[in-house]
């Protein structure tokens, strides 16, 4: 015979397991979508036309055939720009797709309010995916690379003499 706190406690731990399980399917179809997410944006009057993925580096390129009347510099700022506004729009397109997985857990119980001195469970929630954005700034805009410096400032090392050098 079941005690009733002892059914109520399986019946919250049920409900606490299904809620679970159907968040982590939800986190798995928007980590599918994002895979395949791309955002398009185009410069220079639809000259320049560039896709990128969910984390803004560019996957595709096209000029249209009146590119070649463009002078070099407001080619490469076309594709700059068409860039950020197509990264502009993915990240759109990922806040858009996570909000409502963001406001599932936000209204998801923790493992205390259902079993309290479970907290060991609690790590278990999922971790909604974050992208490692692209850099979209020109590399002269970025920060310098500060690791040690292998330039022609080193010596050369001179082998020691070994058993067989007179």
């Amino acid at each position: 015979m079941i005690h009733p706190e002892n059914r109520r406690l399986a019946e919250q731990t049920s409900e606490l397991v299904d809620n679970f399980q159907q968040a982590m399917s939800r986190i798995a179809d928007a980590r599918s979508a994002q895979r395949t997410m791309t955002a398009t944006a185009s410069a220079e009057h639809g000259r320049i036309v560039v896709t990128v993925d969910v984390t803004g580096a560019i996957t595709r390129t096209e000029f249209s055939d009146k590119v070649a009347d463009l002078p070099y510099g407001a080619i490469a700022r076309g594709i700059v720009t068409a860039a950020q506004h197509a990264a502009a729009e993915v990240r759109r397109k990922r806040e858009e797709l996570l909000a409502p997985l963001r406001a599932l857990r936000a209204r998801m119980p923790t493992v205390d309010e259902h079993l309290p001195g479970l907290t060991a469970l609690a790590g278990l929630r999922a971790e909604l995916p974050q992208p490692v954005p692209a850099p979209l700034t020109p590399p002269s805009e970025r920060e310098q690379y500060s690791g040690p410096d292998y330039g022609d400032d080193m010596e050369p090392r001179r082998p020691a003499p070994g058993i067989l050098d007179r």
